[in-house]
């Protein structure tokens, strides 16, 4: 009996450390919301015509906006950037977005498009690139809203990310121990590749929006040892040695540049790598494309001109705030005070205070593996508050019976004693 007591001691002893070690979860607000059945499921299968009325134009919206962000973000170093995760944690802060801030971020997100059309588009192109999804080559895409305890947000708004964006909501504190949990987040959804994107969030962070992006997938024709050789690379900063890969692929020219397009196995995507003329520095090139002049760079790729292309190993990282790139590229009122997010809340002050990615890209002779996260951080120029007055109404008060548009009292008076 004694061994017995000995042995359940022990065992509610490790029941209690293991409850008060357990990190509590995040409470979700996403069970109270399912996707509507008028938000359009695709059949990539299917012979049918499934793309969107007015698709294309969509697309030069979206390849305007990828030009603009290498432009706006390009200088003397490499970097990796992702405009679909940035593209689409803005999209869903737009929908939160109203009055001239709503515009200003259309203009910059679908030029003439509205954030509804934007919704059916972006939506279309992520179920698009995770159609043909498998354990050997896939493109994965997640979102979430994390909002501070107690603030208000208006339920359309969560629909709407919900039902275009299979958006997670969370209610959170956003101190740092609510950093850590969206860190976490973000790790599980990257498979490890990006952990601490988020610094410390300060006490007047009212939402965080997050969109992680995960490539990764084989080379229908992979590089063998044969087609390896090393070589020299010569950068901004001298010359290096490098591992150059070999192979026969289909090429794109212009009358500046030239390139190759390389494809994947599994995904509907492809590897494309530009290079300049001798006589253009990467900088001069760079900072004259523009979404129209990458798509004349594609219509050239006709199947029948090729190249031998020799491109080196590499595997690259950036990680930044691209606050003052998006505000370069047109997308300002959101970043101040003058910010309008009616359609996401009821507070006023709410404003956009820091645009963060991370992004990573792997070229191996056996496929790419890349990945993103891109973070929309939302404070209110109001403190929050430490705690709610009380009021006692335990002497004479007025009250009043009131109509909802201007308030027009249906019934008043006043108790000035209760019996």
């Amino acid at each position: 009996m004694k061994r017995f007591k000995v042995l359940l001691c022990f065992i509610l002893s490790a029941l209690c450390t293991t409850l008060c070690c357990c990190t509590p979860e995040s409470q979700s607000l996403t069970a109270g919301y399912s996707r509507s059945d008028a938000v359009p499921e695709y059949n990539f299968y299917s012979d049918e015509e499934i793309t969107p009325e007015n698709y294309a134009e969509f697309a030069e919206s979206y390849m305007d906006f990828s030009a603009s962000l290498l432009v706006n973000a390009s200088e003397d170093e490499s970097c990796v950037l992702s405009p679909l995760s940035l593209y689409t944690a803005l999209c869903m802060t737009s929908n939160g977005a109203s009055g001239k801030t709503l515009k200003e971020l259309e203009r910059v997100l679908g030029q003439d498009l509205s954030i509804s059309e934007i919704n059916t588009f972006i939506h279309y192109l992520n179920s698009r690139v995770k159609a043909l999804n498998n354990e050997d080559g896939y493109v994965n895409t997640t979102n979430s809203l994390w909002l501070r305890d107690e603030y208000s947000v208006k339920s359309q708004f969560l629909q709407t990310i919900v039902n275009y964006y299979d958006a997670e909501v969370f209610r959170e504190n956003l101190d740092s121990d609510g950093a850590h949990k969206i860190n976490s987040w973000i790790n599980k959804n990257t498979e490890g590749e990006i952990k601490d994107m988020v610094a410390n969030l300060s006490a007047d962070t009212a939402a965080v929006l997050i969109n992680t992006l995960l490539f990764n997938d084989q080379w229908v024709t992979p590089y063998g040892s044969e087609n390896i050789s090393s070589g020299v690379f010569y950068g901004t900063k001298g010359e290096e040695q490098a591992d150059f890969m070999t192979s026969n692929e289909m090429l794109l020219e212009a009358n500046d540049a030239k390139g190759f397009v390389k494809s994947y196995k599994n995904t509907p995507c492809k590897f494309v790598a530009i290079l300049p003329n001798e006589d253009i520095s990467l900088e001069e090139y760079v900072s004259s494309l523009s979404g129209a002049k990458l798509e004349k760079l594609f219509e050239s790729a006709s199947g029948v001109s090729r190249c031998e292309a020799h491109i080196p190993q590499f595997e690259l990282r950036t990680k930044l705030s691209l606050t003052d790139i998006v505000k370069s590229m047109g997308a300002e009122l959101m970043l101040s005070g003058e910010a309008n997010f009616d359609s996401l809340t009821m507070s006023e002050g709410l404003f956009v205070s820091d645009l963060l990615q991370e992004s990573f890209l792997k070229l191996t002779p056996e496929g790419t593996e890349a990945g993103s996260a891109s973070a929309v951080v939302m404070k209110d120029s109001a403190s929050p508050s430490e705690g709610f007055e009380t009021l006692t109404f335990n002497r004479p008060f007025l009250f009043m019976v009131v109509e909802n548009e201007y308030s027009l009292p249906l019934f008043i008076g006043t108790v000035q004693n209760i019996n």
